[in-house]
């Protein structure tokens, strides 16, 4: 498996790097990027490591030789200040052995490099970073073992790696008896299958909050039922009172990132309190 873990490892290296990658041969020249600039030299890497990919028994030393130059000149050009840089081109060797490198070493680099672009990630890259620190995670884990379980439960963490967004301009609203009130910071995550959504009240001195769940692409009545919170003074759930006063939610769009619906019914609290709410609306794009 030594192999396989190092091209892994290669692949997690070049999703550090934006550049873009040229067509690649197995003539790789670095005789000429000892002056390279940070860019170039980010490009080198990726290069040289996607030739790399292609490594056989025959041409190992040459390509392994190649890509070692391209790390010491991007180390030349853009520091390391995390060292992950140097631990690469220490876990290549001498590049005599295909076999010489230390394989956990290399995965440990791995997912230390894809930590850092996961720590680094905007909206638009989250999902990518997120799900290459994963599966940097997990190759580690097979290789090398997760005594403590801390590498798991970073895994855990991670979720589906879909990152929550705020939705200033959506609508998540209801009446409380008469009071109105207006949920405007809604964040929504997708998990397990499932489009969470959570709205609070930002008005001044506001504690009120909801959350429910629905599963994902699906639209019908009762989906957010079982796990609709209301938050006020105390905490609200459906009602199991029964006709009149059932809960009732109907979710006529979800697909694309639009969640449409609506919601109303009885609430009641642990302590048997009831509260009826009305004209709730759902209307989030996420």
């Amino acid at each position: 498996m030594k192999k396989l873990s190092f091209l892994f490892f290669l692949f997690i290296l070049l999703s550090a790097f934006t550049c873009e990658n040229e067509p690649l041969d197995s003539e790789i020249d670095t005789s000429n990027s000892g002056n390279l600039n940070c860019e170039a030299a980010a490009q080198e890497v990726a290069t040289a490591a996607l030739a790399f990919v292609s490594v056989t028994d025959d041409n190992y030393t040459q390509l392994c030789s190649a890509y070692k130059t391209a790390l010491e000149n991007l180390l030349a050009a853009c520091g390391d200040p995390d060292g992950s840089i140097q631990s690469s081109i220490d876990a290549l060797g001498d590049c005599s052995d295909p076999n010489g490198f230390d394989d956990c070493e290399a995965l440990a680099n791995a997912t230390n490099l894809a930590e850092v672009n996961f720590n680094n990630a905007t909206d638009d890259n989250y999902a990518d970073y997120c799900n290459a620190y994963k599966l940097a995670l997990e190759n580690q884990i097979a290789e090398c073992g997760d005594n403590d379980g801390s590498l798991q439960a970073i895994v855990d963490d991670l979720g589906e790696c879909v990152v929550n967004v705020e939705n200033p301009d959506q609508e998540l609203s209801l009446f409380a008896g008469t009071a109105p009130i207006d949920f405007e910071d809604i964040s929504v995550a997708v998990e397990n299958g499932m489009v969470k959504v959570t709205g609070v009240d930002t008005s001044p001195g506001s504690v009120y909050s909801i959350y429910f769940e629905v599963p994902v692409d699906t639209t019908g009545e009762g989906l957010i039922n079982d796990t609709f919170e209301l938050t006020l003074t105390s905490v609200f759930y459906p009602s199991e009172l029964g006709p009149p006063f059932d809960f009732v939610s109907n979710i006529t769009v979800n697909e694309a990132g639009n969640l449409v619906g609506s919601f109303g019914g009885v609430v009641t609290n642990a302590d048997g309190g009831d509260l009826s709410i009305t004209s709730g609306v759902i209307n989030i794009t996420y």
